[in-house]
């Protein structure tokens, strides 16, 4: 479901260490005999190297090759050691904000991430975009709108990584809506067609990923369910609107359960606001009677929960 790309990493102690490794020992065979002597400015040379350059997992084989034996040309068995080890750090980093995540230990998630050496690393970028907006969620204003912002660039940055992959368009598509909706009706508006292209290419990318296609499907209600005088400003924004309907809503979000059933609480919900639009009373009663009944564990659920629990009253 998510695509892996390799991360930098740290290169300049072990490089150095090599170039003065090699030059010692020249020392060490011309001008002196003494193996102590030898010994003594390894360590010296090893202990003075400070690791701050951030280099690609290509660079970093590449560059160690260049100090391998003329007679070999592969590579050293420390060298692909230390290539597998970076590796894994990204790949046990992923791993592990990925299960905090999904035990909505948002904060945790976000420090670890925050940690990883190499920033500018997609994987990184999008999960913290993420994890952000998920803090945001329960957080008082101003530091509500301080976290989506911060999101959103993170989202930004993601994209110009990966243009394609689908996570990158998601979480660009998702926050790119929640900032212009803190700058008014009219900014949100404005943004719609965009917000539109990047969901659509998020299911275009991956089909087979829930979330996507309950965004694809609250981008449609949303737009079915405007109010009058939010149309009035679509309408003299765009000389096409976007338009969206009940019936392209309910496909979203039934592919999104059909993908992954219960997958997120809010689809239930939508389901059930969806049928209710739709004048299908029994299908509407039963995914708002799920919606009602999950378990909180996180601000969505508890939003689904209460918001349910009204409207099932109504019903």
């Amino acid at each position: 479901m998510i695509a892996r790309n390799g991360g930098s990493i740290i290169i300049q102690r072990y490089g150095r260490l090599l170039i003065n490794a090699l030059r010692i020992t020249k020392e060490a065979v011309i001008g002196h005999k003494s193996t102590n002597f030898f010994l003594r400015r390894l360590h010296t040379a090893g202990s003075k190297q400070k690791p701050t350059v951030y280099i690609r997992p290509l660079l970093f084989v590449t560059s160690l090759s260049l100090f391998s034996s003329k007679e070999s040309k592969q590579e050293s068995p420390k060298t692909t050691k230390m290539a597998d080890e970076t590796v894994k750090t990204l790949s046990e980093t992923i791993q592990h904000a990925d299960q905090l995540f999904d035990e909505n230990n948002f904060q945790e998630a976000y420090d670890l991430l925050q940690k990883y050496p190499a920033q500018e690393t997609y994987d990184i970028k999008w999960r913290l975009a993420r994890v952000t907006f998920s803090l945001s969620k329960p957080a008082p204003s101003p530091r509500k709108e301080e976290l989506v912002r911060e999101a959103f660039r993170y989202s930004e940055e993601a994209l110009k990584l990966n243009d394609g992959d689908f996570a990158a368009h998601k979480w660009y598509s998702i926050l790119l809506d929640a900032k212009s909706s803190l700058e008014g009706i009219k900014e949100r508006v404005t943004q719609l067609e965009t917000v539109k292209q990047h969901m659509q290419r998020a299911v275009e990318l991956n089909p087979n990923d829930p979330t996507s296609w309950y965004i694809l499907g609250h981008f449609y209600y949303g737009l079915a369910d405007l109010p009058w005088y939010q149309r009035k400003i679509v309408s003299a924004i765009f000389a096409t609107p976007p338009t969206g309907t009940y019936e392209q809503a309910l496909e979203c979000f039934e592919k999104a359960e059909a993908t992954q059933p219960s997958f997120y609480s809010m689809n239930h919900l939508m389901l059930a606001k969806t049928y209710q639009a739709l004048k299908q009373a029994e299908k509407a009663k039963e995914f708002m009677t799920l919606a009602a009944n999950v378990a909180v564990l996180n601000e969505d659920d508890k939003q689904c929960k209460e918001e349910a629990t009204k409207l099932l009253k109504k019903m």
